[in-house]
């Protein structure tokens, strides 16, 4: 993930996001939630990981598909934050069951941020299952952020940005609506959902029935 102005502001929205759902899960739904193992999905140069999972959680797993970016989070997360991570470099629809099982024990969260939008529907899901895959059972959550279409498009259809400003992406965005489709099909369901500006933050849960 790409560190800009808006970092930390973003690092401190997600962590409220994450406690919130704690609260949740334990009061309302006793839940005796473990916070020893994080997964950043789609880590860039490890933003989240650094603002957000290694406050709550013992050790993070970064999965990034550019080799150079996974470098570069070795840097900036700096040796002290780094000891507690492990690096993986690899696209993150390539992942396959099996490879979350070689990854070694489940765990409690797995954050996947402004990644869906760059997959196609059919890659989305079959990430989201693998990535699933990999939580403990009962406790584990899947935290999803996304943009959504804003003001002046519709909420109901798609928006997309053509190439702008420096870093010149594409950027595809699905209303809530599509998403909420994508979680049904990996087989997930959503336990809180927040609005923000120009985001939507899931916190999904594997559909038990």
């Amino acid at each position: 993930m790409i560190g800009d102005d808006g970092a930390e502001a973003d690092g401190e929205e997600g962590l409220a996001f994450l406690d919130r759902w704690m609260v949740l899960a334990r009061t309302t739904q006793n839940k005796k939630l473990v916070t020893k193992r994080a997964i950043d999905a789609g880590a860039g140069v490890g933003r989240v990981t650094k603002l957000v999972l290694l406050k709550r959680y013992d050790t993070v797993r970064l999965v990034e598909a550019d080799p150079n970016w996974s470098r570069r989070s070795q840097v900036y997360l700096g040796r002290k934050r780094s000891k507690g991570c492990t690096f993986v470099c690899s696209r993150l629809e390539d992942i396959q069951p099996q490879t979350v099982i070689a990854w070694g024990e489940p765990a409690d969260v797995v954050w996947l941020q402004w990644t869906l939008q760059y997959l196609t529907d059919q890659d989305a899901i079959r990430t989201l299952k693998s990535l699933a895959s990999s939580l403990v059972i009962g406790t584990g959550v899947l935290i999803v952020k996304e943009n959504r279409p804003y003001a002046p498009a519709r909420l109901d259809r798609f928006q997309m940005d053509t190439p702008d400003g420096p870093h010149e992406r594409y950027d595809l965005t699905r209303t809530d609506m599509h998403h909420r489709l994508l979680f049904q099909k990996a087989g997930l369901i959503v336990d809180l959902n927040e609005m923000g500006v120009e985001t939507n933050t899931y916190a999904l849960v594997l559909n038990s029935e």
